[in-house]
């Protein structure tokens, strides 16, 4: 397929059915990953910008979910329809304003984000519950579930898309209103995904701040008019979102970093799941909270293993997002790549380097496919999430040592099992830390699938059934039968 270059919208902010700029001083300036050109620029939004949004949202919640849940999944259908229809327009902003290679965002991720549109449309209507009965002698009671209020978004820079439609569409579908803020780096699909669901919305049910976490998602967080905040990021600013969401108390869902362990005994097809592997670690170029970049490997086969993903990383090919054979884009940004390539400057002089690790000479923010040997568990390259296209191998020697490792980081997001025996695979899985397991396979999601971690990778379900009553409150209610 070709590229076509899709319009670069207007960034701006959207407060009850109006587009604004933000009334910050600064400019903020918006790259493409793949050149380093500037792509657009726009204002900064403020505390008061976030104020203006939540009142808006807030004054449209009652009428919002006063309507049905036929009505609700009428409007977010419509928006659907209309998003599949204008798939391609998404595709060209994510290839140029994330760096998505475009064969992965065409057949990909952008498919499964029209999916994850449909879904959500659609499963507010089923929402389940405790069964009505009479657990107290005299009285019949029940469980109502009804909208939080007021939702804040702040989504991450790595799926801009598909985590605002996770956080909005559901959010939607169960009554509440929205305020959303996306990554400073990364609005364009955010922006023109709004202004495609304000055409089938009331004024103020859906409402975007463009602006600097620091300031707008600091005032989303701690905002008295929020009743849940949905932060998707890093550990360390999740940690703050949580601090100051507690302070009203403001219910928070927090899906943090990750530092997926991959463990492979000896008994795997060595060809295939290096194949497999080497795909979920490179995916986004590795800047996936659940990318497969930890290698965990039964040592009897280790040095044939890590020559199969040697032999797959060789096979990457690494260019501009626009061009279809491209299999491998940029990071993010300078300062992502700086920070990567400092992470393996430092690595100890007991590793090896087996493929990689060099910035290739060509403009944008690339990084050739990396592997790593001869780490120890508490080397940075293995405690910290490396968040780009590396990925770090340790030997074991038994079970409970490959489980020991696997849980030897703070980390509880993701992992996967690789194993012919279904009995140590499930051992295996069932020991691990961790609130997204694979066996055999990894990086599998859904939108009916529910996705969160343990530990200090946050806390709280986005997707499925959990996850949209995630944005519900149960209410009990009993009534006498004298």
């Amino acid at each position: 397929m070709a590229f076509t270059a899709p319009t670069v919208p207007t960034v701006a902010n959207l407060i009850d059915g109006q587009w604004v700029d933000g009334s910050g001083t600064d400019t903020l300036t918006v790259l493409n990953p793949g050149t380093g050109q500037v792509l657009t620029s726009f204002r900064s939004s403020t505390a008061e910008d976030v104020d203006r949004a939540v009142a808006a949202a807030r004054a449209a919640q009652p009428g919002w979910a006063a309507l049905s849940a036929r009505q609700r999944s009428e409007a977010l259908h419509a928006i659907s329809v209309e998003f599949a229809s204008r798939l391609s327009e998404f595709i060209g902003l994510e290839v140029l304003d994330a760096g998505k290679p475009l064969t992965a965002a065409t057949e990909e991720e952008l498919p499964d984000i029209a999916d994850s549109v449909r879904h959500f449309a659609g499963a507010a209507r089923v929402l389940s519950g405790q069964a009505a009965g009479e657990y107290v002698a005299g009285t019949t009671t029940f469980i109502r579930r009804e909208p939080l209020g007021v939702v804040a978004g702040v989504t991450p820079w790595n799926y801009p898309l598909w985590q605002a439609v996770w956080k909005i569409m559901p959010s939607l579908a169960a009554g509440n209103t929205v305020v959303i803020k996306p990554a400073e780096i990364t609005p364009l699909s955010t922006v023109a995904f709004a202004a495609l669901a304000q055409q089938h919305l009331p004024a103020g049910v859906l409402n975007i701040v463009n602006g600097q976490g620091s300031v707008v998602g600091a005032a989303l967080a701690g905002h008295p008019g929020v009743d849940l905040v949905s932060f998707t990021g890093s550990t360390a600013t999740g940690r703050n979102i949580a601090a100051a969401a507690a302070q009203n108390p403001n219910r928070a869902i927090l899906e943090l970093g990750g530092n997926a362990p991959v463990i492979v005994f000896d008994d795997v097809d060595i060809d295939s799941a290096a194949e497999s592997i080497v795909g979920a670690a490179l995916y986004n170029a590795g800047q996936e909270c659940m990318a497969a970049t930890r290698l965990i490997i039964a040592d009897t086969v280790a040095d044939r293993f890590l020559e199969a993903v040697v032999d797959n990383l060789k096979k990457v090919t690494l260019g501009d997002p626009t061009d279809e054979h491209t299999t491998l884009g940029p990071l993010i940004s300078a300062e992502q790549l700086d920070r990567v390539e400092k992470l393996i400057a430092n690595r100890p002089t007991s590793s090896t380097v087996l493929c990689g690790g060099n910035r290739p000479d060509r403009p944008g923010f690339y990084l050739e496919p990396t592997l790593i040997s001869g780490l120890s568990q508490d080397d940075d390259l293995i405690q910290q999430e490396i968040f780009g296209p590396v990925m770090t191998a340790q030997t074991f020697s038994d079970e409970s040592e490959a489980v020991a490792l696997a849980n030897g980081v703070d980390f509880g997001l993701a992992g996967s099992v690789w194993t012919r025996d279904i009995g140590r695979g499930m051992r295996v899985v069932n020991a691990l830390n961790y609130g997204n397991v694979w066996i055999n396979n990894h990086l599998v999601v859904a939108p009916d699938l529910p996705i969160g971690g343990f530990n200090s990778s946050g806390y709280g379900k986005e997707g499925g059934q959990l996850g949209i009553e995630e944005f519900t409150r149960v209410k009990q209610i009993g009534i006498s039968l004298t």
